[in-house]
């Protein structure tokens, strides 16, 4: 900024308008970051909690899905409850599998818990957004057993939502501790790039680690032939 000359009096009202405006300036941005810092900590942390705490205790009391005693099952061996629901997951022309979510009860002469030693943690990520940045969700690789047409998993209780089952159809190594599936899924990876089969599906356990699969939530398989709409 140019100092005005003695006696050039619009000069310097210029000159002392300028000079008052930039301090408004800094005092009002003295005063917007601490604000914005302090409701991004406030979203940050509200984020992070569980939103149904309730639903996380119950959980952890909640005998396993195949222990629970019930009247009587479907021809499935299944009983359902509200919010139970069904997809279809497809690996080739020639097999599909069929998901259970979130059913009350399982009969054990239909379902079978499937192996620790099928199911490994991959990495956390999700959709390439900052949420998922914020507050990345986990994901498991499980392999489906040879013979299995069909699995069900046990509901989120942590995040109290539903698990995301699909099959793997592309997996590409984008950098050395990042890889993304299926041209959508981002994830950051510890391990090198992970071996799969054909028949490996990825599983979203949402965004609370201690959502494990295959312990906290439930997964069990069966050969049996479903007959489900």
């Amino acid at each position: 900024m140019i100092v005005p000359r003695v006696g050039d009096r619009s000069s310097l009202k210029i000159y002392l308008i300028n000079g008052l405006s930039v301090i408004k300036i800094h005092r009002i941005v003295k005063i917007f970051i601490p604000i914005c810092l302090a409701l991004i900590c406030i979203i940050v942390l509200v984020s992070f909690q569980s939103p149904d705490n309730k639903r996380a205790n119950l959980c952890c009391t909640t005998k396993p899905l195949t222990q629970i005693k019930v009247n009587r099952y479907d021809v499935n061996g299944i009983k359902l409850r509200g919010g139970t629901f069904t997809r279809k997951v497809s690996f080739d022309s020639t097999k599909e599998l069929k998901v259970i979510i979130f059913p009350e009860a399982l009969s054990t002469q239909i379902w079978s818990k499937v192996s620790p030693s099928s199911i490994k943690y991959i990495g956390k990520g999700g959709d390439d957004s900052w949420k998922e940045w914020l507050r990345p969700d986990y994901f498991y690789l499980l392999e489906v057993p040879p013979q299995a047409t069909a699995l069900a998993f046990g509901r989120l209780c942590y995040r109290n939502g539903d698990v995301e089952v699909e099959s793997i159809k592309k997996l590409k190594q984008i950098s050395s501790g990042k890889i993304i599936i299926n041209d959508k899924i981002y994830l950051s990876v510890s391990s090198p790039r992970p071996m799969i089969n054909p028949y490996t599906v990825i599983v979203n356990t949402g965004s609370n680690r201690r959502d494990t699969l295959g312990t906290q939530t439930e997964v069990y398989f069966t050969i049996e032939n479903l007959k489900l709409d």
